[in-house]
């Protein structure tokens, strides 16, 4: 059954990004935030834990390969709703992060800006990015921000700057920034092409989310099905997505590789991977 409807549709060539409402079921919205508590060793409910000493970023959380990931990953709704964006079924699921965005205090500032996470040579090169809200985030809460529409009026952009000039070092926000609020299990994909980030936190509750994109399979070979494979297997930390401009780093041996268990994947799951074929 279609996830986007014809005004979805409408709306995300209009701007760049689309909401999917009730991406995954509550419960699974449930286990992923609980379980980034526990990876964080912070209590949601003891604002003082969620600033530790010394200082340790939250933004990016480098946790990857728990099963409560895994299972919005391999979620069917999750899937149909790249697919048709993609307009292909034959996708691979990007190995991302968590991210606990707290509220912002004096000494604690957020650290980010609008930023690509593309290479920025025409031609731009089409590419989709994609955050699950595991908890309700309103606009001043650290949600996700963009500026609307820009995918049309990059290129442009990029020639009428001077010559000199870094595209990454201008004030993006002017450009018309706008927050994107939603409810816990909204998934928002966005075109690549949108300068995008983060709110500041000003509210009195933590942001919490997890990253989600995916991407055509055909598109990549044996060794990048391995690498895949074994970040999975073996619980390794590093980002795993096969794309020009987005780095896929160097697998780690870290904390979920220590004391986690291997996720249990389903048979979409498993496609998804890399593990078996499309």
């Amino acid at each position: 059954m279609p996830v986007l409807t014809a005004e979805d549709r409408k709306f995300w060539e209009e701007n760049g990004y689309v909401v999917v409402h009730d991406a995954v079921p509550p419960e699974n919205l449930k286990a992923a935030e609980w379980a980034v508590w526990d990876f964080l060793e912070m209590q949601p409910d003891d604002p003082d834990s969620w600033y530790p000493d010394p200082p340790r970023s939250t933004i990016m959380t480098e946790m990857y390969q728990h099963q409560a990931l895994w299972d919005n990953r391999q979620h069917s709704r999750v899937h149909q709703a790249f697919a048709e964006i993609w307009d292909t079924e034959k996708l691979w699921v990007s190995i991302d992060r968590a991210s606990m965005n707290p509220p912002e205090l004096p000494d604690w500032k957020h650290p980010g800006k609008l930023h690509w996470d593309t290479q920025l040579e025409p031609p731009i090169e089409f590419w989709v990015q994609g955050v699950l809200y595991l908890t309700d985030t309103a606009a001043d809460q650290g949600a996700f921000t963009c500026v609307p529409g820009f995918h049309h009026q990059l290129e442009d952009w990029l020639r009428d700057l001077p010559p000199d000039a870094n595209p990454r070092e201008q004030d993006l926000e002017s450009l018309g920034a706008q927050p994107v609020p939603g409810a816990a299990g909204d998934l928002i994909i966005w075109h690549s092409a949108l300068p995008h980030g983060s709110s500041s936190n000003t509210a009195t509750d933590p942001r919490v989310v997890q990253y989600i994109t995916m991407f055509p399979s055909q598109e990549y070979g044996e060794d990048a099905r391995n690498h895949r494979i074994k970040a999975w297997q073996d619980r390794l930390a590093g980002l795993v997505i096969e794309v020009t401009g987005i780095t896929t780093w160097e697998l780690r041996n870290e904390k979920e590789h220590q004391i986690g268990q291997t996720a249990e994947l389903s048979p979409l799951g498993r496609k998804l991977l890399g593990l078996d074929q499309w």
